[in-house]
């Protein structure tokens, strides 16, 4: 079996891992870097930036920063590209385009490499919007940020999801006047309401301004800044602007119509990840589903072991989900607007980390830990926390929902004190109104 994976991010270089294991002859083309978004310009710099700023006991040096942030990012690469020499996964160095459905054009080389099997991991990237078109220098895209020789004086980013309020947070920290423009009518729209809720709050006392349920009207490129004039009759300045309002699916490599391409340029696929064409499979951001790094690892599973003849089939139902910003943010599961929608008689389970000795210990009392259940049949439908580590916290819980675990089974689970993680022992609790520390 000759198998070729287009795209080296975290669902290309794991496809490639998996199918070699299994047996095939494997060809793992990428253009740029091994590691993709998440590698290089996503999830492991950002989180690395936040950790140093928040642990900063001095003064902050943006080069001294960003040598840090290259040298975890750099080990990791070296670290991934020895995994896959030594599992023999032969690396190609190239743009790419799949001309037919067993073949691909090596732009670098002008030459052409035949597969049985083909799986597109091409990814995304930051979508532009009319008015705010990315000019390297003032209007800039998360991509854009990390080649920024100084810390600005003000900054206005344009949308506050995940992406915006984690990048809210990091100019924060280095000390920027921060304003986030959301046209949705609540800081991360994508979130249970509660969380929303903390996170705004969080926000105003630290004097981070947010506008939400407003729109663009105007914009005006200045010699030192930049001027925003928002539906609301609110004029915000600042030296540059962050566009972060969703990501555009990398698809253009496609030069053949056989495969069927979807309304937002993404490749359609089914629960195999495989596409129209039979020998063709699609994993990761191009497929236009979840779009994180964590849930492209298991797409690619799916879609490597079904090319090598295998059956699964991609379960989206339990996925968590984590946001590293003001307070880190974990959700899984039903949020509790969706769960009465669907019709579920709820009750719903909330610890605050105000209460937990541990949350005191680390001088990170904000958020809680809220816990929704069916109370007709006592299963845990979803839960979601905002806190010191919820971004770990938050897996307990997502067992328990893939399980389809009862809330009384998990209330006298003993956890291990002192621990954040007895929060979500006491939120569970609260289910029954027997939550021991919480304050009625």
């Amino acid at each position: 079996m000759k198998a070729t994976v287009i795209g080296g991010g975290p669902a290309g270089y794991v496809s490639a891992l998996v199918m070699r294991r299994l047996g095939a002859e494997v060809f793992l083309i990428e253009k740029e870097e091994i590691g993709g978004t998440c590698l290089n310009r996503g999830c492991i710099p950002t989180k690395t930036i936040i950790h140093n700023l928040k642990h900063a006991c001095s003064s902050i040096d943006l080069e001294i920063l960003m040598e840090k942030k290259d040298k975890i990012v750099d080990t990791q690469k070296k670290g991934l590209m020895m995994l896959l020499k030594q599992t023999g996964v032969k690396i190609v160095q190239s743009e790419a385009e799949l001309v037919n459905p067993k073949t691909v054009f090596l732009k670098n080389t002008q030459e052409t490499i035949q597969a049985d099997k083909i799986i597109i991991a091409t990814g995304s990237r930051p979508r532009e919007l009319p008015m705010l078109n990315f000019d390297g220098e003032k209007i800039l895209s998360s991509d854009d940020l990390w080649m920024l020789k100084k810390i600005p004086k003000s900054i206005t980013i344009i949308g506050a999801g995940a992406i915006g309020c984690e990048f809210a947070w990091i100019f924060y920290l280095l000390g920027s006047k921060v304003t986030l423009v959301e046209l949705m009518p609540r800081v991360l729209p994508m979130e249970d309401e509660d969380v929303s809720k903390e996170v705004e709050k969080l926000f105003k006392k630290r004097k981070i301004e947010f506008y939400t349920a407003v729109k663009i009207e105007d914009l005006e490129k200045m010699d030192n800044s930049v001027q925003i004039t928002l539906s609301n009759g609110k004029i915000v300045t600042s030296e540059i602007v962050l566009v972060s309002v969703g990501r555009a699916f990398n698809t253009e490599c496609i030069k053949t119509s056989e495969i069927k391409i979807g309304s937002k340029k993404e490749i359609v696929v089914n629960e195999r990840m495989q596409s129209n064409v039979e020998n063709i499979f699609a994993a990761g951001d191009v497929t236009g589903q979840w779009l994180l790094a964590h849930v492209a690892y298991r797409e690619a599973e799916v879609a490597a072991k079904n090319a090598m003849g295998y059956n699964e089939k991609m379960d989206y139902s339990v996925i968590p989900s984590t946001i590293f910003t003001v307070s880190e943010v974990g959700s899984v599961g039903l949020k509790e607007k969706e769960a009465t929608e669907k019709g579920i008689n709820i009750k719903k389970g909330i610890f605050p980390f105000r209460a937990s000795g541990k949350a005191h210990i680390i001088e990170e009392i904000d958020g809680f830990v809220k816990v929704i259940a069916d109370r007709d049949s006592d299963t845990i439908v979803g839960a979601h926390i905002v806190g010191a580590d919820a971004s770990e916290l938050i897996h307990e819980l997502a067992v328990a929902v893939k399980l389809k675990a009862k809330a009384k089974q998990l209330k006298d689970l003993i956890h291990s004190h002192p621990t954040l993680s007895e929060c979500v022992g006491e939120a569970l609790k609260d289910l029954f109104d027997e939550a021991i520390h919480k304050i009625k």
